[in-house]
């Protein structure tokens, strides 16, 4: 498979773990795409565990160096949601409209400074769901905040 068919395939994937979540409060879908470039991974009302409010938000994921590096971090639009990105703040170092390690900042987005499995990725191209893939990253991501919401 080339790049994009593997980021096909890891999208899919994405949306798997996104259907295993009730309804989105704002009565959205929760939805994950590819940019038009390849180069990001767009997706709505991404579930936050219980007790966050809201408990989703859209998470914008940078894969131009996919599938050899994980995406360095993952950013969080910015929209009226102060509170909950200052909860966010409280598990992680987040910047505004800014990044670092070589993440590009994004207007209108909030990096977080998130490393997946301690920078270690193992990406299997034979076997996709056997590596490591963006559906386990968002996972990883949920799993933390869900063991760190304060």
């Amino acid at each position: 498979m080339n790049r994009l068919d593997l980021l096909r395939h890891d999208i899919a994937g994405i949306h798997a773990f996104l259907s295993e979540f009730g309804p989105c409060g704002n009565g959205e879908p929760r939805s994950a795409g590819l940019s038009h470039s390849g180069e990001l991974v767009l997706l709505r009302n991404f579930p936050l565990p219980d007790g966050f409010r809201p408990d989703y938000i859209d998470v914008l994921l940078v894969v131009a160096d996919y599938p050899g590096r994980p995406p360095v971090g993952l950013y969080v639009l910015n929209r009226n949601n102060a509170a909950l990105l200052q909860w966010l703040g409280q598990i992680f170092n987040m910047f505004r409209d800014a990044a670092h390690y070589e993440a590009p900042p994004i207007r209108g987005y909030t990096w977080i400074c998130y490393h997946y499995a301690n920078d270690v990725w193992h990406f299997n191209a034979e076997r996709p769901a056997a590596g490591d893939n963006l559906r386990k990253f968002l996972m990883s991501f949920f799993t933390i905040c869900e063991r760190d919401r304060r």
